[in-house]
């Protein structure tokens, strides 16, 4: 068996991932029976819904929650950054779309979603329902930042124009490069560049201009339009989501080995290297390093402490989600 200290870390890191799942389902009008929650942070609908079906190892209701609001709203849902973030952020994690995209293009009947379930190499059988199934979500109602990428969807459709509006005013204002805006969106490098292009064109965006052009949003002049926005922030979860199903995985497969702490420790930290922005969003500044067989865990128990505070410190929920 792996280390009970790698064990333990990589329980509570799962946890605090599904603790932030369930309650971004409960801020976009899912059926939690839990009351929205009071924060400034834009959901990111499809890194919630990948992540969903990743973590839905650990707590299956996160699928049932997944699929239930695809259906009742997969018309607010892009089905070109669901690929971009399949073959991007969650490359590697092993998350199949395939049984989603089923009951959304069959239940749901959003014709659309059959390139998702043609794309996995053993398409779902598709299910027929005797009876209509009661879904666990709603329309969402909109409520402030939470719900602000949604909203700019329904104003302007679905699509990459909206989406990186709602990432800038996530940005706070912030000049960011089309390489950074392709990695936070899961779009191409052509599409964003035309699309922020068009915008700044229009006046919606604000461009630094040249070759290596860098934009941003004025969160106060898009607060006039939408008063309840406040401050929104843009958040890195589909690399965190995608990271912890990714280490979840890992140490499935790895259940029925004898690898050290430094060997689990080596490979830890092969993976924080490549979400290197993931970990100087959530604070840690360099991977944290020992030269001590015996304390090499320690210091990577102490980076997972770090994104297990990353992925709770905005949310507010009881001891339970239900």
């Amino acid at each position: 068996m792996l280390p009970k200290a790698v064990v333990a870390s990589t329980d509570r890191l799962t946890t605090a991932a599904v603790r932030c799942a369930w309650s971004q389902w409960s801020s976009i009008s899912a059926l939690t029976l839990r009351g929205p929650q009071v924060d400034n942070e834009i959901v990111d609908v499809e890194a919630l819904l990948l992540g969903s079906l990743g973590l839905a190892t650990r707590e299956p209701r996160l699928q049932t929650l997944a699929i239930d609001w695809a259906v009742a709203n997969s018309e607010l849902l892009s089905i070109a950054r669901l690929r971009g973030l399949l073959v991007g952020a969650f490359a590697g994690t092993g998350v199949r779309i395939g049984e989603l995209a089923n009951e959304v293009s069959t239940r749901g009947g959003d014709a659309r979603w059959r390139v998702l379930e043609e794309a996995e190499s053993k398409p779902s059988v598709r299910v027929v329902l005797k009876r209509p199934k009661q879904l666990k979500a709603m329309p969402p109602r909109w409520r402030g930042a939470r719900t602000l990428a949604l909203q700019l969807r329904r104003g302007f459709g679905v699509g990459v124009k909206p989406d990186l509006i709602a990432i800038l005013l996530g940005l706070q204002g912030s000049w960011t490069d089309v390489s950074t805006l392709c990695e936070l969106s899961g779009y191409s490098v052509a599409g964003v560049r035309r699309a922020a292009d068009d915008l700044a064109d229009a006046g919606l965006l604000e461009t630094s201009g040249g070759h290596s052009r860098a934009f941003r949003a004025h969160v106060a002049a898009w607060a006039t339009l939408l008063p309840h926005i406040e401050r929104p922030e843009w958040r890195r979860r589909a690399e965190g989501f995608a990271f912890v199903v990714r280490w979840q995985r890992y140490v499935q497969g790895k259940g029925a080995s004898q690898d050290s702490e430094l060997s689990s420790a080596i490979s830890f930290g092969a993976q924080m290297t490549a979400s290197w922005r993931l970990w100087l969003e959530a604070g840690v500044t360099q991977a944290p390093v020992s030269d001590d067989p015996k304390a090499a865990w320690a210091s990577r128990h102490a980076a997972v402490e770090v994104l297990v505070k990353w992925f709770e410190d905005r949310l507010q929920y009881g001891d339970e989600y239900d």
